[in-house]
């Protein structure tokens, strides 16, 4: 067969059963075949960084490489910021791209494609010949795999229509799963729980599947301690009653109060970054534990008390027989106490955060509880970049971390939405929620909405339409200048997202909401429904300020 089958075929050969892209001569031969001759699944975006995009919201979602198809020079070249919210976001995923010929030296889109990549941070896997095809193609996907970031790899044209005799590409994974049995590190550890009077377990998003889950709150119980997670880590221990919610700079009250006061954190599977750490307020002066299978994240954002290599759901349980042969009692913070503080706050939570605006707007709080009951429990979650990310993140609710996903991991705004349509290819007969601000929709999210409508996607998306871009807004207005600037002109969302086939409505009173949300129950699970929701630019949805000595 030609190069481009034999890729095509191994692309299917190794599991990738949706391929996201946008056509080209370096792409469109492989693209092609893998439809035609592999019957795979290919989801035509409009534009290069969407179909990257989609390809990682896939992943996410899916919990396996995602992998994308673009062509040489501008094809790769659109794609650059996508591929650095791949690597910084850690989306395991493969980007197909043609090359340009090497004899062609004056051809237009002629660009130094392994350069590029090197800059995003992402890795490159060259096709080094017709009889590598293989060899190499495997290799890509095990280092996505394995590093978890994007690998390009890179198709130069002039194979693409050599013949070669196929073969089957090979791919092992490694087993990764292991636990200390025995250490000065574990011996470590276990001295600190056991001395500890208000311990409070973090999990993230390296605590990736049920079994994990239930022996890392296994752990928590056996040590009496309350659970939390990071951002990433949404949706876990969703039915212990001690759960906190998120740590962090987006952390509600009781949380930030029992994480401020408690004198050891075990993190599993978190990275403790920034965020997760509230700006080093909740971690500051704390004995802390940290397990994750690769000890390159060991102490990697925080500075940790012991560092501990290992699965974190046999970590967990080889913890629990150590503190059991041990006889080490619970700290006894899991406290009714607690538990009566954590009953009262989210009882009067809606009311407390729901807060009184201009007419013609209405609060995202608002909009959030609303949407929190009116989409089934079993659903997908992705968020774009902008301030509206705090009003949702603590009370838009998911079943487990993977149907979670946001698009900040480089802080661009206008990511979301492609993300969210990927996400949405991956999450079957569940619906996929989307929350983005009037910025980045109008940077990217209009345009991708031909794609959700040609795929037919269950996609509810929530314009937070405050006529601005808002972080900008709130920074001139704290430093008492105008922020006209920041002002965009009035855009009617819902009619331009109708134009494009979706369903479509706008929101500019708590009567409207409902309606809103009658609709939401009510949709056309094969057409993308897009909610224009008016708010106020002066209102400041914002991240906790966490300063504690």
């Amino acid at each position: 067969m030609k190069v481009y089958e034999a890729i095509a075929r191994g692309l299917s050969d190794l599991g990738c059963t949706e391929l996201f892209g946008v056509l080209g001569d370096g792409c469109v031969y492989v693209i092609d075949s893998f439809r035609r001759d592999c019957n795979g699944h290919y989801v035509a975006a409009v534009h290069e960084g969407g179909a990257v995009l989609m390809a990682q919201g896939w992943a996410r979602v899916a919990g396996k490489v995602g992998v994308a198809a673009v062509t040489h020079g501008p094809g790769l070249t659109n794609t650059i910021t996508a591929l650095v919210e791949g690597v910084k976001a850690g989306t395991s995923m493969v980007l197909l791209v043609g090359d340009t010929p090497v004899i062609d030296r004056e051809h237009a889109q002629n660009v130094n494609q392994p350069g590029l990549v090197a800059e995003t941070g992402a890795g490159f896997e060259m096709l080094r010949g017709p009889e590598t095809v293989a060899e190499d193609l495997a290799r890509a996907f095990y280092r996505a795999h394995c590093e978890h970031r994007p690998i390009v790899f890179n198709m130069p044209v002039e194979f693409q229509w050599q013949e070669v005799e196929y073969q089957k590409p090979y791919l092992r994974l490694p087993e990764t799963r292991s636990a200390i049995a025995s250490s000065k590190d574990m011996d470590d550890a276990i001295g600190i729980i056991a001395s500890s009077h208000l311990p409070v377990v973090i999990a993230g998003r390296g605590v990736n599947d049920p079994e994990a889950e239930a022996a890392v709150l296994r752990f928590a119980r056996r040590i009496e301690a309350p659970v939390a997670t990071s951002a990433r880590g949404k949706g876990l221990f969703n039915d212990d009653p001690f759960h906190l919610g998120i740590s962090g700079t987006v952390a509600h009250e009781v949380a930030l109060d029992v994480i401020g006061r408690s004198d050891c954190l075990i993190a599993f599977g978190a990275s403790l970054n920034k965020y997760t750490s509230g700006e080093r307020g909740l971690t500051r002066g704390k004995r802390i534990i940290q397990i994750n299978p690769l000890a390159s994240e060991l102490g990697r954002w925080t500075p940790v008390t012991v560092g501990l290599v290992g699965d974190p759901g046999l970590t967990a349980d080889a913890m629990v027989k150590w503190l059991d042969e041990a006889e080490i009692p619970g700290s006894g913070a899991r406290s009714d106490h607690l538990l009566e503080e954590l009953k009262t706050y989210h009882k009067n939570a809606q009311k407390k955060l729901v807060r009184s605006t201009p007419a013609g707007t209405v609060d995202l709080y608002e909009v959030a509880f609303a949407l929190e009951e009116a989409l089934p429990k079993d659903r997908v979650f992705v968020t774009g970049s902008g301030r509206f990310m705090f009003a949702f993140w603590n009370v838009i609710s998911v079943p487990n971390p993977r149907s979670y996903v946001d698009g900040n991991g480089f802080s661009s705004i206008g990511l979301g939405e492609a993300t969210a349509m990927g996400a949405a290819r991956a999450a079957g007969d569940r619906p996929t929620l989307l929350v983005t601000g009037d910025g980045g929709f109008m940077l990217s999210g209009l345009s991708e909405l031909a794609t959700a409508v040609a795929e037919q996607l269950d996609l509810v998306v929530i314009v937070a339409n405050d006529g601005s871009y808002g972080a900008e807004h709130i920074a001139l207005t704290m430093h008492n200048m105008d922020p006209g600037i920041s002002l965009l002109p009035s855009r009617d969302f819902a009619r331009i997202a109708e134009a494009f086939g979706c369903n479509a409505l706008t929101v500019t009173s708590s009567a409207e909401l409902q309606a809103a949300m009658a609709a939401v129950a009510a949709r056309d699970r094969k057409r993308p429904l897009v909610i224009d929701v008016k708010i106020d630019a002066a209102s400041v949805y914002g991240g906790t300020a966490i300063a504690r000595p």
